[in-house]
Parts: C-alpha cells; structure tokens; sequence
C-alpha cells in the first residue's frame, strides 16, 4: 500500500479539482483515479481522469463521481486486494479504515507482485530502458 494517492473534498467544482490535481501531482505516486472524502476523511466516493476533463468546469464532483467505490480495508489480505483488482479490472484499489476513512491506496502492479513467483520476476526482461525507449 502507498500512501500517495490524491483525494479531494465531494464539495469541488470540475475547475477546482482539475487545479488541486496540479497542485497535489508531485506527491502522488499515480494518478489513476481521483478519490472523494467528506469531512472526515471518509471515502464517499471516485472520480476517473476522463469523466474530470470532459466535465463542465462548474460541475461539482459530487454529481458526477462514482459514489459507491470499491475499496479494502487495511486488514484485507494480498489475494484480497488481487483478486478485486483483477475482478473490477481496477489500476488501484482504495484502503479503508474501519470508520471508512482513506489511509492508502494499492496499484494494480503492486497488486499482480503478490501473484509472480520471485525466480519469474527476474526472467522478465525490461521492456523499457531508463531513456524511455524499448530495448532490442
């Protein structure tokens, strides 16, 4: 689990997500989807990039976001939080307390590491160099 994610309050606007993302992106690890809190920081809900950019500036998120998100709590175990992920093809799953509060989130590659065996981690070869292009 990581604990760099992005979450934001249900009561923004589509602009003001968008310009909280901007200011939020250099901690986040990914950003795969944006997460929704209340007041106390309970997960109310999910909002992906896509649905964010094409929302008119002036929409609040609460209208528009997924309000019943899939989600692990943090005492969950590793084929848990594997198989929801593979169930709901999910690129993160949220990590709830047990009031419902967003401590963390788990990506799907941290989620697939759980299934690979350590001798089949080091067959793979990189598909890709540091300089960002494919290796031959």
């Amino acid at each position: 689990m990581t604990t760099e994610f992005v979450a934001v309050p249900a009561s923004l606007t589509a602009a003001e997500t968008i310009d909280r993302l901007r200011e939020l992106e250099p901690d986040a690890e990914t950003i795969y989807y944006v997460y929704v809190t209340d007041d106390d920081e309970k997960l109310v809900g999910v909002l992906s990039l896509r649905d964010l950019i094409v929302a008119k500036p002036s929409t609040c998120i609460a209208t528009f976001m997924f309000a019943e998100p899939v989600a692990v709590k943090t005492d969950a175990s590793e084929e848990e939080v594997t198989e929801l992920v593979a169930r709901y093809n999910l690129l993160a799953v949220p990590v709830v307390d047990a009031e419902g509060r967003l401590e963390g989130i788990v990506t799907v590659d941290d989620a697939m590491d759980t299934l690979m065996p350590q001798t089949s981690k080091r067959r793979i070869p990189r598909l890709f160099s540091r300089s960002g292009t494919a290796e031959r």
